[in-house]
């Protein structure tokens, strides 16, 4: 299909894994990749300059049908999936967390729920894994995303490493805030959801990791941070100015709240070389 057309099951799909010293987890995501009943076309890691390659070639070894691709310098996960969604080769773009993992049905529900549906976007419900409390608990997020955050422009109602989304529907948008180091899945979404439909299949297909050390856990970037209250204001601020300028049936402001001035380098590390899918039924 044209990258330009709607999402179905054929659709050419890269699994894009941002990655920062998680290499104890790593392979628990890479895995669960691998098990897919509807395998993606590529899963590459997208390293951020992590303190130990070694480390992380190690696990990579185990994965050899993994591309490896690391960045010149640290610059956070949304300026590294954007330099991989820049290539152009792939119809959609599945997200996915280096210290959680994806049930075996993940991609196909997605790819099926985004056919039936005409969704741009799509998310499922998480088990979300308290590692410190050793507790689980299954989270629901809304069907309707497009409704909900209709009636609340900062709603939460999509967990951005459970989705699915065209590469038309980014290009769009313009991609992701490259210059935010945190909020940027949640920024996407804001903008998204003047932009395309976006749903949530009801099922749990994500199993997410909830631990110390992470970007919503730590202190200085945590839930609650600082800086991160501060970034909410303004980016809740730019929520409901794009909700308020669609009720009045002005243009909308879809443009990325944040964009770094240069992209990161990605030197090829270790695993295939990322090119553009074979399409379906053709040999590959």
């Amino acid at each position: 299909m044209s990258r330009h057309g709607t999402l179905h099951p054929g659709a050419s799909v890269c699994a894009v894994v941002p990655h920062l010293a998680c290499e104890a987890w790593l392979g628990t995501a890479l895995a669960s990749l691998e098990r897919q009943t509807r395998r993606p076309d590529a899963v590459v890691v997208i390293d951020d300059a992590s303190p130990d390659p070694a480390a992380l070639l190690a696990v990579a070894a185990a994965h050899p049908g993994t591309t490896v691709l690391r960045a010149d310098r640290n610059v956070g996960p949304y300026a590294l999936v954007q330099a991989v969604v820049d290539l152009g080769l792939f119809d959609a773009y599945l997200f996915q967390d280096a210290d959680d993992w994806s049930a075996p049905d993940r991609l196909a529900v997605l790819l099926a729920t985004a056919h039936r549906t005409g969704a741009d976007l799509v998310g499922s419900w998480e088990l979300r894994i308290l590692a410190d409390a050793g507790e689980a608990m299954p989270v629901a997020y809304p069907t309707d995303v497009n409704a909900a955050c209709a009636a609340d422009p900062t709603a939460f109602a999509l967990l951005h490493p459970t989705s699915l989304a065209s590469a038309a529907l980014l290009g769009r948008l313009g991609g992701f805030s490259t210059g935010l180091r945190f909020s940027g899945d949640a920024e996407l979404l804001w903008r998204a959801v003047h932009a395309g439909r976006v749903v949530n299949a009801p099922v749990l297909a994500y199993g997410r990791r909830r631990r110390a050390g992470s970007l919503t856990t730590d202190p200085a970037t945590g839930l609650g941070s600082p800086s991160r209250l501060a970034l909410h204001g303004r980016l809740h601020a730019a929520a409901r100015a794009r909700a308020d300028a669609a009720r009045r049936g002005g243009p909308v402001d879809l443009a990325p709240y944040l964009v770094a001035a240069e992209p990161p380098e990605l030197a090829h590390v270790a695993g295939p070389a990322l090119t553009t899918p074979a399409p379906v039924g053709a040999a590959r």
